[in-house]
């Protein structure tokens, strides 16, 4: 019996420990087990189109924009959606079928690369800015004009047919910009042409109606009626919502600031001549009301526009000698130094024929000059019995074109000039003189209800005399 139950005690312990170690076994196969499936899952195996080293998404400032790129922010544009131009620079998130929209080679909506430092915000589209500047040369009412635009029936005065044909070319620009070279001081001292101008305030109403925003009253015949016409006229440029530049009436606001589509412009304007009109004024009135060409006090005027933040200075300069088709040494000495004073746009007036354009480099940006722009409303005629060289080309005028272009950086630059010659016609209708301002866009193509068999050839040759001498952009 005690051999029995030796042998059964024996049997038990041998069961025993083998059970143990089964399971032991079976606890360490699971563990191995467990081991391997984890291994695998946090160890995939590397594809032939797996990313390169350095382009997975820890590898540093592979996924993140510059900081120029994520500091560029511009108005009233929708943001991109993080994705780079470099295809090795994407990650490798793509799935493998991919869906709608995510074609193979193009960014995911999700790049895999939100939460990389510096990748908080999405980097947004680059956009520039424009500002389309139109400009034109001297305005004027000679006698002749004075008839045309008053009617005998109404006894009131009626400029707008002038600028009939001319209208569509200003009222599309963001700016135009004109020289004022009359004064509207009222009726009571009446309404007179050369030499000394007063026109009626219906001439402001057909400008600002066409599309005018800015008239330069520095030239000679802003003192035409004195210290009390050139106020009366800056206040009427004022109340038919235009901008005076050039001459104050009070000391202040001689030049102006203007921002067009988030380009700020400084604009300036000084003559050089007032016709001996100005000796009449004591030297606080000269101080107060007008802007002669001073070069001291012009650098000065330039610094201060440009301290202020205006992105382009455009500087109107009446000057040079009547009739003559070339600048004179004045003329480009004194536009050397205002470009090199900062000055970006230069607008020559005063000759009353056109002289040439020119695009100068200067620290290797864009700037323009045009010395002369002609006449844009005038009644000189080549028919004229007065002695005046050059006749034939006073009936000449143009509008110049002018592209401003802002980048996200904040660099303006001229982007494109371009012309439209203008050729003021005259013809006769009801034995009264009719006047109308000719545009000529093309050359090739002259056509319109304003040409007949009798202007076309003067509409062409105008047009030749003013593009021979116009400079254009590289």
């Amino acid at each position: 019996m005690k051999t029995k139950f030796r042998l059964f005690k024996h049997t038990f312990i041998v069961l025993s420990i083998m059970c143990c170690f089964l399971l032991g076994s079976t606890s360490i196969i699971y563990a191995l087990s467990d081991f391997s499936v984890f291994a695998a899952a946090s160890n995939p195996p590397v594809s032939s189109q797996s990313p390169s080293a350095g382009n997975t998404p820890a590898a540093a400032g592979t996924a993140s924009p510059s900081a120029s790129e994520t500091s560029e922010t511009t108005e009233g544009t929708a943001p991109s959606t993080g994705g780079t131009d470099n295809p090795a620079a994407q990650t490798s998130s793509q799935p493998s079928n991919p869906q709608p929209g995510n074609t193979p080679g193009e960014p995911s909506g999700n790049t895999g690369s939100e939460n990389q430092p510096g990748n908080d915000k999405p980097v947004p589209a680059h956009t520039t800015k424009t500002a389309a500047i139109a400009v034109v040369g001297d305005i004027m009412a000679h006698q002749g004009n004075l008839n045309n635009a008053y009617s005998p029936k109404t006894g009131t005065y009626d400029f707008t047919g002038f600028l009939e044909y001319v209208r569509p070319y200003l009222s599309k620009a963001d700016l135009t910009i004109g020289n004022f070279e009359t004064v509207t001081a009222g009726p009571k001292t009446g309404y007179t042409s050369y030499p000394s101008f007063n026109t009626p305030d219906a001439i402001l109403t057909a400008l600002s109606g066409a599309g005018f925003d800015i008239l330069s009253t520095a030239n000679n015949h802003c003192l035409d009626r004195g210290i009390t016409g050139l106020t009366r006229t800056i206040q009427m440029i004022n109340k038919n919502k235009m901008i005076n530049v050039g001459s104050s009436t009070n000391g202040k606001d001689k030049y102006v600031f203007k921002e067009v589509n988030g380009i700020k412009l400084g604009i300036l304007a000084y003559s050089g001549i007032y016709n001996g009109l100005d000796k009449k004024l004591s030297a606080s009135q000269k101080s107060t009301y007008l802007s002669p060409i001073n070069e001291q006090q012009m650098q000065k005027d330039i610094k201060a526009v440009k301290a202020a933040g205006s992105d382009a200075v455009i500087v109107i300069v009446h000057w040079g000698t009547e009739y003559q088709r070339t600048p004179d040494a004045s003329q480009t000495s004194l536009s050397k130094k205002l470009l090199n004073w900062g000055a970006d746009i230069i607008l020559g007036s005063h000759p009353h024929v056109i002289q040439k354009s020119e695009i100068v480099k200067v620290n290797g940006k864009d700037k323009f000059i045009i010395y002369s722009m002609g006449n844009f409303i005038s009644g000189y005629r080549r028919v004229d019995k007065a002695a005046r060289p050059n006749k034939i080309y006073t009936e000449d005028g143009i509008i110049v074109n002018l592209l401003l272009e802002k980048d996200s950086k904040n660099n303006t630059v001229l982007k494109t000039v371009d012309y439209v010659p203008t050729w003021v016609d005259k013809y006769y209708a009801n034995n009264r003189p009719v006047f109308k301002i000719i545009p000529i866009p093309d050359s090739n193509n002259i056509s319109g209800k304003y040409v007949t068999s009798y202007n076309k050839p003067f509409i062409q040759q105008s047009y030749k005399n003013t593009m021979g001498i116009m400079a254009k952009m590289k």
